[in-house]
């Protein structure tokens, strides 16, 4: 007796592809990450200005001394007008010599660096790539739907990552560069790179 085998594989293909379909890749920071990084990360994907509130002045640091401080935590700082009318935290290093550590602004434009889109649109083969590798999983390796979505999640995180590491415009600003350890923007800490993932959702 011969037993029909194309039949069944056949219609396993279908189910998973159906199934493959329905489901949603999301690719970035999760909604489980902390508030401050999801706020981070919409700022840099979309651009923003940040205004002083209940204060008149937003403190900005400019040097490696003062990132995450405020101005409170330096005694005997006191503030300086230079010639072009910029208003400045210092502190007297003696000799008459300043030790500048806050730049005083009412608002802040972040510029936007579209990360999540940026990658997308100059990674468009390369999703191709990893949606067709995600295909012969079903029809050539026996896999599922979600083992699918998952390779097109993992390559689509790690393109992101690589665009991110390639260096996004517009370049961080020379304040910026004092107070960061690294000159690619986006990647200061690492943190936000590192919390570039996919998750899979249902139909």
């Amino acid at each position: 007796m011969i037993r029909d085998t194309l039949r069944p594989e056949l219609e396993r293909i279908k189910t998973e592809l159906k199934a493959l379909q329905a489901l949603k890749i999301h690719v970035g920071i999760q909604g489980d990450a902390d508030s401050y990084l999801l706020m981070i990360a919409g700022v840099h994907e979309y651009g923003a200005t940040i205004r002083a509130k209940n204060v008149k002045n937003l403190a900005i640091p400019i040097s490696r001394e003062a990132e995450g401080k405020s101005p409170r935590d330096f005694k005997g700082l006191f503030f300086i007008t230079s010639e072009e009318g910029h208003l400045f935290g210092v502190t007297d290093k003696g000799n008459g010599k300043f030790n500048f550590l806050f730049l005083l602004l009412p608002s802040v434009t972040i510029p936007e660096r579209s990360f999540i889109r940026g990658s997308f649109d100059h990674g468009k083969n390369e999703l191709a790539e990893a949606c067709k590798a995600a295909i012969d999983k079903i029809v050539l390796e026996g896999g599922t739907a979600r083992e699918a979505a998952a390779l097109i999640g993992e390559r689509a995180a790690a393109m992101t990552q690589a665009y991110i590491m390639k260096g996004i415009d517009p370049p961080k600003s020379s304040i910026t560069m004092e107070t960061t350890k690294s000159g690619k923007p986006l990647y200061s800490t690492g943190r936000l790179y590192q919390s570039i993932t996919y998750e899979i959702e249902e139909g």
